[in-house]
């Protein structure tokens, strides 16, 4: 990492090395020395990142973060503590929380969040973006020879380089093939990546940038034809809203989508716990498309709904760690419950606190890329630029959308959304900077 970031400078060093670190480094892996937190891809990429920037004296994006939003920040890091204060008994056979345990979920926390802030300092300018998803589209192409050999020859790259299998290995056996691993834990959370790694090179496509050395066309046709034989349906989908929303609507649509999208995710633990949301429904569709789907969808929908009747119990501050968010048998001592979706995940653990203090920046980045239209009008190559904004805000939606069904917000992804963040904040700050020179009259 050191030399990446001497090498190609801050910036780019800092995205290549959560690129490599991301989907290079082994899953499921992690150094636990007392006193710190557990080393493993995500916080020691972070810890170096830190150490770097506060050693050369470069932004760390903390002081990027004005008014509302360092509060809510501050919200976030405080809310391991007042966890831990409410959870000081013990649950069933489950030791009760400490203040060390309030302070090593407060440093996890940070490090796994601190891309974002990574994001917001060094990646809020128009080239700066067109950077990162250049550089995100070309790490999925590439990463497509991996995941076509294990889709092959079945998941076994992380055995033969790291000596052990991160996950169940039947998961990944779909339709009579495999799903690739390769070194991020799990089959869907790779055709995650590739789905980002399709919008992002879509958004390139659009801004009529070409990505790599081959033709924009070419690699996005090799992009989804590895997502479908990946055999996620949820990747497919996703990819095929981008292909239907930035193919067929304006940026202003696309916009609003992403604004729906983050609406839903928002509202969802409510509706959910009400009976709203049409769950059954949904269901009864998945049939009609695959009735193992349709199955596995059921089976997600009915312990969700048992892990957020066990989330509402404590609903301001959460469970806390230790696996205390979730269910057991009363007799046998047996868990009962299967955690998939980030979101009751984050609500279990953190209660309301944490899902709003965590998820606040993802919507609010949608939400100020969807009022940014305006401080781009009459900009340079204006169409470029609204429709890579608007793209880069449907990405961080999917992003969002996934997080529903699974739990796949890692450190490259809070890069991807504090660069939008950072974007937005940039072009309000340059139009009330122009607006206010404008109005300061001559002597």
């Amino acid at each position: 990492m050191l030399f990446l970031l001497n090498r190609y400078g801050t910036a780019k060093g800092i995205l290549i090395s959560l690129l490599a670190a991301y989907l290079l480094l082994p899953a499921g892996f992690g150094i636990n020395f007392p006193g710190i937190p557990a080393l493993n891809k995500y916080t020691l990429t972070s810890m170096v990142l830190l150490a770097y920037l506060i050693f050369t004296k470069q932004p760390t994006g903390y002081k990027e973060l004005r008014g509302w939003h360092k509060f809510v920040f501050l919200m976030l890091m405080v809310s391991p503590f007042l966890t831990s204060l409410t959870n000081q008994e013990r649950y069933l056979f489950i030791q009760g929380l400490s203040l060390y345990d309030g302070l090593s979920q407060a440093g996890i926390g940070f490090l796994h969040f601190f891309p974002f802030l990574l994001g917001l300092a060094y990646f809020n300018t128009y080239e700066r973006q067109v950077v990162l998803l250049r550089f995100v589209a070309i790490a999925a192409i590439m990463y497509c020879v991996l995941v076509l050999w294990e889709i092959r020859m079945s998941p076994q790259l992380h055995v033969y380089l790291y000596g052990y299998f991160p996950h169940s290995f039947l998961q990944q056996y779909r339709e009579g093939g495999f799903r690739a691993v390769v070194f991020l834990g799990h089959g869907l959370i790779v055709a995650m990546f590739l789905a980002v790694g399709f919008a992002s090179l879509f958004a390139v496509h659009k801004a009529k940038i070409r990505a790599w050395r081959f033709d924009n066309r070419l690699l996005l046709f090799l992009l989804m034809a590895t997502i479908v034989l990946q055999k996620s349906y949820g990747a497919i989908v996703y990819a095929l809203i981008v292909i239907v929303m930035v193919g067929f609507f304006s940026y202003r649509k696309i916009h609003l989508l992403s604004v729906a999208i983050a609406t839903m995710f928002l509202t969802y633990p409510v509706t959910s716990s009400m009976g709203i949301f049409p769950h059954q429904q949904i269901v009864n569709a998945a049939v009609s498309v695959s009735p193992e789907r349709a199955q596995s969808v059921g089976f997600r929908f009915e312990h969700e709904s048992i892990l957020l009747e066990h989330a509402l119990k404590k609903p301001l501050f959460g469970w806390g760690s230790w696996g205390r968010n979730r269910v057991y048998d009363l007799e046998t001592g047996a868990d009962l419950s299967v955690t998939d979706g980030n979101w009751v995940i984050t609500l279990g653990t953190g209660g309301w606190m944490r899902f709003v203090g965590l998820f606040y920046f993802v919507v609010m980045a949608i939400y100020l890329a969807y009022r940014s239209q305006k401080y781009l009008r009459g900009a340079k190559d204006e169409k470029n630029r609204q429709l890579l904004m608007s793209i880069h805000s449907l990405v961080v939606a999917l992003i969002l959308m996934d997080q529903m069904p699974n739990s796949s917000l890692h450190s490259l992804y809070w890069l991807i959304i504090g660069s939008l963040f950072g974007r937005c904040v940039m072009l309000k700050s340059q139009k009330n900077h122009v607006n206010t020179s404008t109005s300061i009259e001559p002597n």
